[in-house]
């Protein structure tokens, strides 16, 4: 005869809302995964799901964590027909429309090759800044001398 093992006191069950029926209650599941993935406020309602196909489905519940506005659980489940058992596949949170994220990741080196070609454009700048400073300096020295009348020297 078997014996039944009793979990570690570090366990925690959480119960669905709903009670899991005879058949497998999908939803259920999928919201006792968030709920394990979740502090304790962070879950809210629940929002939708999606039918991916092949009995995968996603079902959505709104985020309560703070700094994560218009974020949603999303809890990913497979169930290959109403009489087997679920396998969770990924519990995640998404962002939704109007959600703040972080911008797209440019590798270090891309970073440095801008970084570079751009003081580059600006030294070749300053070289054409000081050859047109240059240029009319030398101009307003012959425009001075041109100025000075016959017999006055230009140290006076």
């Amino acid at each position: 005869m078997a014996r039944i093992k009793k979990l570690p006191k570090f366990v925690k069950l959480i119960k669905p809302e709903k009670v899991v029926k005879a058949k497998f209650d999908v939803k259920a599941f999928a919201e006792v995964a968030a709920k394990a993935a979740a502090l304790p406020d962070e879950l809210g309602q629940y929002k939708n799901h999606i039918e991916e196909g092949e009995g995968i489905t996603t079902y959505f519940w709104e985020s309560k964590k703070l700094g994560y506005g218009d974020w949603r659980w999303a809890v990913t489940v497979y169930q290959h027909d109403p009489a087997s058992e679920p396998s969770l596949c990924e519990v995640v949170m998404v962002p939704g429309d109007d959600a703040l994220i972080a911008p797209n990741w440019v590798p270090w080196a891309e970073r440095l090759a801008d970084y570079q070609a751009l003081q580059i454009e600006l030294e070749k700048q300053a070289a054409l800044d000081a050859a047109e400073a240059a240029v009319e300096t030398d101009s307003e020295e012959e425009l001075a001398v041109a100025d000075l009348e016959e017999g006055e020297d230009a140290k006076n």
